[in-house]
């Protein structure tokens, strides 16, 4: 089990507003996170070995939220991961399910989103 002060929640999010009262919402529920606007910023700061979930948006240019989860799983990342959507459907719900990832409506409900990340931060990590 791990404890939340050493947990981080890793935001991915290409638009602004979200990813700011995403951030500002787990701040103020003393969850730490980082926050990052494209999946590349998000790689170059991503610590495998720590403690810690994925919150990634499905829509993003370039490389979607669902594309880098499954390059993450590929490399044999299994940090718990939540998947947020506007625009949900049952491909985009069974590609997440695959990939062992929650999968959110945007914008999510507050309550429902900090129930999935302490449980995420619960969770036994893999050695």
């Amino acid at each position: 089990m791990t404890t939340e002060s050493s947990f981080l929640v890793y935001v991915v999010d290409d638009d602004e507003a979200v990813l700011d009262s995403t951030l500002l919402l787990l701040e103020a529920e003393g969850i730490a996170a980082a926050g990052y606007r494209t999946p590349q910023e998000f790689l170059a700061g991503f610590e495998p070995a720590r403690a810690s979930c994925l919150l990634l948006d499905v829509h993003m240019p370039l490389l979607s939220g669902i594309e880098l989860l499954g390059q993450l799983r590929e490399r044999g990342v299994v940090t718990p991961a939540i998947m947020m959507t506007g625009r949900s459907d049952d491909g985009i719900e069974e590609v997440a399910r695959r990939r062992d990832a929650a999968l959110l409506a945007k914008p999510p409900n507050d309550d429902e989103l900090i129930s999935l990340v302490r449980a995420a931060s619960r969770r036994p990590r893999a050695v």
